[in-house]
C-alpha cells in the first residue's frame, strides 16, 4: 500500500524541483517556458497592432468629419462626428470592464 506524501512534500518550491530534475526534464521545462514566452510576446504584438489600427480608424473618421464640414455638409459631418465619438466612448467603456 502506498503512503500519502506528507504535507511538506506536497508543496515543494518549483525551483527546487527544477534543480533536482534530470537533463531531459530540464530541457522539457525550458521548452515549455520558451513556448509560454512566445505566446506572451504574440499577445503583446496583437494588442499593439490593434491599438495602431484603432488610431488609424479614429484619424480617418475625424478626417472624414472635417472634410464633410469643409465642403458644406455640416449637418452630415456633425452627425458622423457625434456618432463616432459616442461609439468610441462605448468601446472604451466596454474595454475597461473586461
Amino acid at each position: 500500500m502506498s503512503e500519502q506524501p506528507s504535507r511538506a512534500d506536497r508543496f515543494v518550491d518549483p525551483l527546487q524541483v527544477y534543480a533536482q530534475a534530470d537533463a531531459d526534464t530540464r530541457s522539457l521545462i525550458e521548452k515549455e517556458l520558451d513556448r509560454i514566452d512566445d505566446l506572451d510576446r504574440r499577445e503583446v504584438q496583437m494588442n499593439g497592432r490593434g491599438l495602431n489600427y484603432g488610431v488609424l480608424v479614429t484619424l480617418a473618421f475625424l478626417a472624414a468629419c472635417v472634410y464633410l464640414i469643409v465642403i458644406g455638409h455640416s449637418v452630415e459631418g456633425t452627425i458622423l462626428g457625434v456618432t463616432f465619438i459616442v461609439a468610441l466612448m462605448a468601446v472604451l467603456a466596454v474595454g475597461r470592464k473586461q
